[in-house]
C-alpha cells in the first residue's frame, strides 16, 4: 500500500484518495465482511522532536493517539467495546488491537467488528474487519491480518 506497509485483500480494494483531513482508505467486500485499511501519513507534527523525546513520552503520545482512535469507533450510539489489546514493536513503532460490536435497536444480533491500530514512525494505519451478516468469517479475518507485512525498516526511525 505504501513504502512501509503492504497487505493482501482477499478481492481487489477500492481505493479512496486522501479526504480534506489527510486519511486514505482501501476498501473491499467479500462473503459478509467489509475489509479497509486506512493510512493518514505525517501524524506527527515535530516529528524530528518526538524521536528525541524520552521513551515514556513517546509511549505516552502513541498510546493517546491509539486511545482516540478507539474512542472515534467505539463511543457512537449503540457500539461497544469487547475488547483492547496495546502493543510496542520498537523504539517508536506502537500499535493496538481492538474487537467491538454494534447493536442496532431493530436487531438482536451483534456486527463484530475487528481492528488493528499500528503506529509505524510518523504513519497511522488502521485495518479493519467488519461481519456484516452476524456469521463467523474468522479464517478470512484472520488471513486477511496476517497477510499485513512490513518492507523496509529503515524508513519507520
Amino acid at each position: 500500500m505504501d513504502s512501509i506497509l503492504s497487505v493482501s485483500f482477499p478481492t481487489k480494494p477500492v481505493h479512496e484518495p486522501k479526504d480534506e483531513e489527510g486519511w486514505e482508505q482501501y476498501l473491499s467486500h467479500q462473503a459478509g465482511c467489509v475489509f479497509s485499511l486506512t493510512i493518514r501519513s505525517n501524524m506527527i507534527e515535530d516529528y524530528y522532536g518526538y524521536l528525541l523525546a524520552a521513551d515514556s513520552t513517546r509511549e505516552s503520545w502513541a498510546m493517546a493517539t491509539l486511545n482516540w482512535v478507539v474512542d472515534s469507533k467505539v463511543n457512537q450510539p449503540f457500539h461497544f467495546l469487547i475488547s483492547k489489546q496495546t502493543n510496542r514493536f520498537g523504539y517508536n513503532d506502537f500499535g493496538m488491537d481492538i474487537i467491538y460490536a454494534t447493536r442496532q435497536p431493530s436487531m438482536q444480533e451483534n456486527n463484530k467488528r475487528f481492528s488493528k491500530l499500528l503506529l509505524l514512525g510518523n504513519s497511522l494505519y488502521v485495518l479493519e474487519v467488519w461481519y456484516m451478516d452476524n456469521e463467523i468469517h474468522d479464517l478470512a479475518k484472520d488471513k486477511f491480518f496476517k497477510s499485513v507485512s512490513l518492507k523496509r525498516e529503515s524508513n519507520r526511525n
